[in-house]
């Protein structure tokens, strides 16, 4: 059973989001747990996780980017679809990243494209098995949750470091980073690629990693990567 979740300050909004949602999933036969919130705050309070969660950007208290920031704390995994008033150029902006957007008022034809683009990305991960690599021993297959980051040692030579060990790779981090980017995975310097999920704090012009790692920020950079983590 999918668990999904409609946070939106305007009851007119939710329940168009809510009865175009139930139609299209009977219609797909799948089962869903439908959960309707009126704040970022009640949806914070209910303590559950879900599958799916439609999100407006502009509620009265805590607004939908901050809402989306406490979430993501406790659940990484939950697939969010912003809805709002903003123009599409300025969702893009936004730090907590989004599977969709859906701008006010809500088109039904756009919605359930989301909701299918949504069902092929779903049930296409449940058969997952991870991305294969060529490394320096045979092809192996890694899942993204498990990597920490790529380091580039020079000569063509990489380490894939994950939850349980490492493998070295031949190859650039350049032909790496497509695999992994659709993952938020990010470039915080030219011989790195790091797992956000796998950070542990932002020390200085370092990121601490789960396993004690420091991955130096370019001072340039170091704007940037914060505001993407926030």
């Amino acid at each position: 059973m999918l668990r999904i979740a409609i946070v939106d300050d305007e009851p007119s909004v939710v329940d168009e989001i809510r009865n175009i949602v139930i139609s299209f999933f009977q219609e797909q036969n799948k089962s869903i747990d439908l959960s309707c919130f009126s704040s970022g705050e009640e949806i914070i309070s209910y303590h559950q996780q879900y599958d799916l969660i439609f999100l407006d950007i502009q509620m009265q208290g805590m607004d939908g980017i901050k809402t989306a920031q406490e979430l993501r704390k406790n659940d990484k995994k939950a697939v969010m679809i912003y809805v709002t008033s903003f123009g599409s150029e300025m969702a893009r902006s936004f730090s907590v990243h989004p599977f969709a957007f859906l701008e006010k008022p809500v088109n039904a034809d756009l919605l359930r494209k989301n909701l299918q683009d949504y069902m092929e990305y779903a049930f296409k991960e449940q058969d997952f098995k991870g991305i294969p690599f060529e490394t320096m021993t045979g092809t192996v297959l890694v899942k993204p949750d498990d990597i920490l980051y790529f380091e580039y040692l020079g000569n063509r030579k990489i380490r894939l470091v994950f939850d349980t060990g490492e493998y070295l790779i031949q190859d650039a981090l350049v032909n790496l980073y497509p695999l992994v980017e659709k993952y938020s995975f990010m470039k915080p310097h030219q011989s790195f690629i790091v797992n956000p999920a796998k950070i542990k704090a932002v020390l200085g012009l370092d990121l601490l990693m789960i396993d004690d790692a420091k991955i130096p920020i370019p001072l340039k950079k170091k704007k940037a990567v914060k505001a993407s983590l926030s």
